[in-house]
């Protein structure tokens, strides 16, 4: 495979560390966002405006609004992740997303400018294989 890739020795070095480079970081980013308890972050377009906590199993759900660009978003919180309930966009695509719990995962309502990020460690015990 090397022989198809034009160019001499320090070009294919330079090659190689930089994809080592964007793999070491995709590896170090990963691991900020699960690092620590499940959290959900919600922001009105770039402004965080609060960190919750993910209730587990058990704990009561918390139900918010968040004021954003067209009116107020319904934020819910549950043993099963963090969704949107209402919203007034007119194409609802944050609404049908349902619940979200793991790392890195967004619910964006992006008409009403609100966006809500999961960090942290999943709020069930499981991973993908296992639900």
């Amino acid at each position: 495979m090397l022989q198809l890739l034009k160019g001499g020795k320090t070009d294919r070095l330079l090659l190689l560390v930089a994809l080592s480079a964007i793999v070491f970081s995709w590896f170090v980013i990963q691991a900020q966002i699960s690092a620590g308890p499940a959290m959900a972050e919600i922001y009105h377009g770039q402004i965080l405006l609060a960190t919750y906590p993910l209730p587990q199993a058990g704990e009561p759900e918390q139900r918010f609004q968040v004021d954003g660009e067209l009116g107020e978003t319904v934020v819910v919180l549950d043993k099963q992740g963090a969704r949107i309930t209402s919203s007034p966009c007119s194409t609802q695509h944050c609404v049908l997303s349902g619940a979200h719990r793991h790392a890195g995962d967004i619910i964006a309502c992006v008409p009403n400018h609100i966006l809500i990020s999961i960090r942290g460690k999943s709020a069930s015990g499981y991973d993908a294989i296992v639900e």
